[in-house]
């Protein structure tokens, strides 16, 4: 947009244009009143719009230009004897000339002051423009992610119940880790966007890791078995990986040829298999990423050490309620990921409630019958990686069903119901887990052991 006061004239144009107008105002005054062509002696001097307009159009230089041929016009005149001329009043002279200057500078200032609001308004514009480039790409990329996730069902909590399930239908003396090693590795690419990674067992008696990948992403390639983060990961028993820094500089291969190595413990701290991560995208390789994908290795190593037996129980029993209950524990230290506990003591007997709240287990979700020692049944329930927002949503998912079987007045009081809930949140010690089991919940270290 062209915020210029009149429209904007070359050099050479303007110039001109300052001669003939201020010619023709002469000219016009010697053809309408020859014996005072400028009006000296007349009502309003007209001629000296010639400077102003001047002025306004193009600026202090052009006003002042042109007041000052109306003053060499002035001392013209008088020169050719024209009496009225005779006596010039030095006042009008140097009015004209500050008309001239005055009305040519106020224009100046505003035309500055409108390239800079110009220029202030063409960077604005480009922000904009850029603005709603970067809109319409992350647009794009918004639809692509909603249509990927539309056609995807996966889960954390999912994933982690596929793999259950699968371990379920296994025969009781397959190697669970070789039957299930491409979905597990497909699943940690999954989630760490690994480019390039291999799965790896690791011998428990020798201590070291065997050479032949059990599944593969990209081309791994051979794994030396000397290679200085693995053997750390073997030493430490924890994830490892290269800083950013080496790997930017070029000097991590001195060291190692891998990015990571994730190990897959249980919560008993034994070493099942590694996780090689040879390459993996720059916006991934960050700690967020890395240590949910220790979190999965841990909770995959748990699965595939439970006993084939307790897999075909619709309910996990005390060993391995404690397992997974230590597993949770384990989250919440590492990697700060939250847990829920409940625990429902029913003071009178209620096998309908009872059944109500098995029938209310979701997938990870853990329930552990016992009777504590006030010779009250009551039922554990463990939520795994469930935030505190989560377990108010399954209270309120249990009164919904309290309210549709029992009536819309029933709640668990009414129905003799004491409800006792437990966060696994990151400040949260195992002493204040034992006092809320042993102490409040009434159990002891036969029934649950943290």
């Amino acid at each position: 947009m062209d915020y210029s006061l009149a429209p904007q004239a070359s050099g050479p144009v303007s110039w001109l244009e300052t001669f003939l107008v201020t010619g023709a105002a002469v000219g016009l005054g010697l053809w309408l009143t020859p014996e005072d062509p400028l009006q000296i002696h007349g009502g309003f001097p007209w001629p000296i719009l010639a400077p102003l307009l001047l002025g306004v159009r193009y600026g202090f230089v052009r006003g002042l230009f042109s007041a000052s041929l109306l003053v060499l016009a002035m001392f013209a005149l008088r020169r050719t004897g024209l009496e009225g001329y005779a006596q010039i009043d030095p006042s009008f002279i140097v009015g004209v000339l500050v008309c001239g200057m005055l009305v040519g500078e106020v224009r100046d200032q505003w035309m500055r002051r409108l390239e800079r609001l110009q220029m202030a308004n063409e960077y604005r514009q480009y922000r904009l423009d850029e603005f709603t480039r970067a809109h319409q790409i992350l647009r794009v990329s918004h639809d692509l992610l909603e249509q990927r996730v539309a056609g995807s069902d996966q889960s954390l909590r999912s994933s982690l119940l596929g793999l259950r399930e699968k371990l379920r239908v296994m025969p009781d003396a397959g190697d669970a880790l070789t039957a299930l090693a491409d979905p597990i590795t497909a699943m940690l690419g999954q989630y760490g966007a690994l480019r390039v990674a291999g799965l790896y067992r690791v011998d428990e008696r020798e201590e070291n890791v065997l050479p032949d990948a059990l599944a593969t992403i990209g081309v791994m390639g051979p794994l030396g078995t000397e290679d200085g983060l693995v053997k750390l990961c073997l030493e430490r028993g924890e994830l490892v990986s290269v800083r950013q820094e080496l790997i930017d500089s070029g000097t991590s291969a001195q060291f190692s040829s891998l990015q990571a190595c994730i190990p897959l413990i249980d919560a008993e701290g034994r070493l099942l298999a590694i996780l090689a991560v040879r390459q993996m995208p720059f916006f991934a390789f960050q700690d967020r990423t890395l240590s949910l994908l220790a979190l999965l290795a841990g909770h995959i190593a748990d699965l595939l050490r439970r006993d084939p037996q307790v897999l075909q129980l619709p309910d996990a029993d005390a060993q391995q309620f404690t397992l997974q209950l230590k597993r949770s524990l384990v989250d919440v230290e590492k990697h700060k990921l939250p847990a829920g506990l409940f625990a429902f003591e029913m003071t009178r007997p209620n096998d309908e409630l009872t059944r109500l709240l098995e029938r209310s287990q979701r997938g990870l979700d853990l329930h552990l019958p016992v009777r504590n020692n006030r010779d009250h049944r009551l039922l554990l329930v463990l939520l795994p990686l469930t935030s505190p927002q989560g377990t108010e949503g399954y209270l309120a998912r249990i009164s919904l069903l309290l309210h549709e079987h029992f009536g819309i007045e029933s709640d668990m009081a009414s129905l003799g119901v004491r409800v006792m809930p437990f966060n696994l949140e990151p400040g949260c010690e195992r002493d204040g887990l034992r006092n809320f089991l042993f102490n409040e919940c009434g159990l002891n270290d036969q029934q649950v052991a943290v």
